[in-house]
């Protein structure tokens, strides 16, 4: 949905308090237009000898009617300004659980900062649209009316029209620097959103920057962003300061001609001394909100930018999603996936059909990335695949949980196509553990138990023992409670992969999925983990992609892939290695390039 559409939804639900506080700025107004009025009655009472308790109840008017102008605005703006605090928690809400929604060419399309800076900048200045810009500009309006209503009152048509007159022209001047100060607004986001990527890229692989002493160039690069991000708000803030200026020249001309005016109007006896005074101070009152109004229609204009580029994320569809009605499917059938339900199709728990994928947005001519895959995976088995680097192995792990969309008939899961499961019921049956492996920023009790329900620090622990990480983690000095850096930097290459896997063990899924996991580990290890998994297991399907030919030895059958995306060879480790074919192939190449660098190792 568009962002207007959530904010309706907000607004329908919050509105009396929004109301409450739009009337409490007609009555701040209104006491605050009574202040000149009452300050020129004292004056009179003063200049014609009245009694001074007259003058003091004067006084005393004017005191209530300031303090009452200030309650009332405090007022209002807790109330207004409140409810768009919660306007802007709420959209931050929505926003991130669309995030949650979007699949990965999503995340290929938009940079992380980009995303950040839509999710905060754009955010808060939605909330200043309605907050200050949009109450500001009911304020200054309400002002006029007021103001102009007094002068009427106080001074007559002609005085009163002088001081009027500008106010139409200055607005539409106003109006007409709205499309460049929206263009300007844009740049600046635009520009953010290029110096948030450059943080974020850069704190993220700072390592690899330091390693190739690329911190001063990189600074460069950012002085450049930044530089960049300070020209687009030059020239929004000289656009901007041209409304201050052009206001004060207009009134001080209105000023010049009431001072030559009004003089002769009090000579004449035809207006005293406190309604010159009163009349003085409703043309103050109206300067400001002049003022406010183009403060208030720039910010209005940021407002409708950061809408604009908010509503091109929340309405950017997932290209992975259930189709209309599964749920309500799903919910009258028995969960064939869940531990302890029995399935017809436990020979081909896992069945590819003819699979056949391109990332979408590739050129037509490109080939695809798999071809022609058709293999059943029993249930219980230990699959290991295999095959050259760019064969697509990670790619098919990836389609199995539906992370990128699966062409119809061609991965079916305990007998269901997998379109046919909802996302929910499929990656809860799935332990997912991708090359990348990614920590959050808290203990590792916590990162192993991702803030799951119903996991206990028991399962976290045999968990980590089946990944042979445990005892690696009982030695810090907090053990379990050691809080891990940000992408896991506290921890060796090694832990963190186990650590991952752990994750995706501890709830017991049926389906485990590695990509490469133990790449950061040494072969020996890799093997006792890969052996421990068997008994944690129990029963569940396990299929493991690895570059060593030792390690899918441990397997029940090996998926050989080609450069080609299709299938190699299928069968036993043992009857492969007979066959002398593909993984033999592989096997002797990665046996040669060890003897390689052992044979140099010797050498030095």
């Amino acid at each position: 949905m568009p962002t207007k559409t959530h904010l309706f939804a907000y607004f329908r639900r919050n509105w009396f308090r929004y109301l409450i506080g739009i009337v409490l700025v007609f009555a701040s107004t209104w006491f605050a237009a009574q202040v000149p009025r009452l300050l020129g009655e004292a004056i009179d009472l003063l200049r014609d000898g009245e009694p001074m308790s007259a003058v003091r109840f004067a006084a005393l008017l004017l005191a209530l009617a300031a303090f009452a102008a200030f309650a009332f605005r405090f007022l209002w703006r807790y109330l207004v300004l409140g409810f768009c605090r919660g306007a802007e928690t709420y959209m931050r809400r929505v926003f991130f659980a669309h995030l949650e929604t979007l699949s990965a060419d999503f995340y290929i399309k938009y940079n992380t900062g980009d995303i950040i800076t839509r999710g905060i900048s754009d955010i808060n200045g939605i909330r200043r649209m309605f907050g200050g810009a949009g109450v500001g500009i009911l304020n200054a309006l309400v002002t006029f009316a007021l103001a102009a209503y007094n002068m009427f009152n106080a001074s007559g048509p002609v005085m009163a029209g002088i001081a009027i007159a500008p106010i139409p022209f200055l607005l539409i001047f106003i109006m007409k620097l709205r499309p460049h100060l929206k263009a300007r607004q844009s740049d600046i986001r635009a520009a953010t959103s290029a110096m948030a990527s450059k943080v974020q890229e850069n704190l993220t692989g700072i390592r690899v920057v330091k390693a190739f002493a690329r911190e001063e160039g990189e600074s460069e690069r950012f002085e450049k962003l930044s530089r960049g991000k300070w020209a687009s708000e030059v020239r929004r803030v000289k656009l901007a300061a041209l409304v201050g200026p052009i206001i004060q020249i207009v009134y001080g001309a209105v000023f010049t001609v009431f001072i030559v005016y009004g003089s002769r109007r009090m000579a004449a006896g035809l207006m005293s001394l406190g309604d010159f005074t009163a009349f003085n101070g409703y043309i103050l009152m109206m300067i400001g909100p002049i003022g406010m109004i183009g403060g208030a229609i720039g910010e209005w204009q940021t407002g409708l930018a950061s809408i604009a580029r908010l509503d091109e994320m929340l309405l950017y569809k997932p290209s992975v999603a259930d189709r209309a009605g599964l749920a309500e499917e799903w919910a009258e059938r028995k969960n064939p996936l869940a531990a302890g339900v029995a399935s017809d199709a436990a020979d081909r728990w896992i069945s590819l059909r003819n699979l056949t994928f391109s990332y979408p947005g590739v050129p037509a001519e490109t080939p695809p990335v798999l071809q022609n895959i058709s293999v059943d995976i029993v249930r219980g088995e230990t699959l290991a695949i295999t095959g050259p680097t760019g064969c697509g192995k990670s790619t098919l792990l990836s389609l199995l949980s539906r992370l990128w969309a699966v062409p119809e008939g061609e991965i079916a899961v305990a007998g269901l196509d997998v379109n046919d499961i909802p996302l929910n019921a499929l990656r809860d049956a799935i332990g997912y553990v991708p090359q990348d492996n990614f920590l959050f920023s808290d203990s590792i009790l916590e990162n192993i138990r991702f803030f799951a329900d119903g996991v206990t620090d028991d399962d976290v622990f045999d968990a980590a023992r089946a990944v042979s990480v445990h005892d690696n983690i009982t030695e810090f000095a907090r053990g379990y409670e050691t809080t891990v850096g940000e992408r896991g930097v506290t921890l060796s290459g090694g832990q963190m992969q186990r650590i991952a896997i752990a994750r995706a063990l501890v709830r017991r899924p049926r389906i485990l999925l590695l990509d490469d996991c133990l790449s950061a580990v040494d072969a020996e290890t890799e093997r006792a983990i890969l052996s421990g998994l068997r008994g944690y297991l129990d029963g569940a399907t396990a299929i493991i992609v690895t570059h060593r030919v030792a390690a899918a030895a441990l397997a029940d059958r090996v998926l050989v892939l080609n450069e080609q995306g299709g299938v190699a060879e299928l069968g036993t480790y043992d009857e492969l290695m007979a066959k002398r074919g593909a993984l033999f192939a592989l096997a002797e190449l990665q046996a040669g390039a060890e003897s390689e660098i052992t044979g140099e190792g010797a050498e030095q």
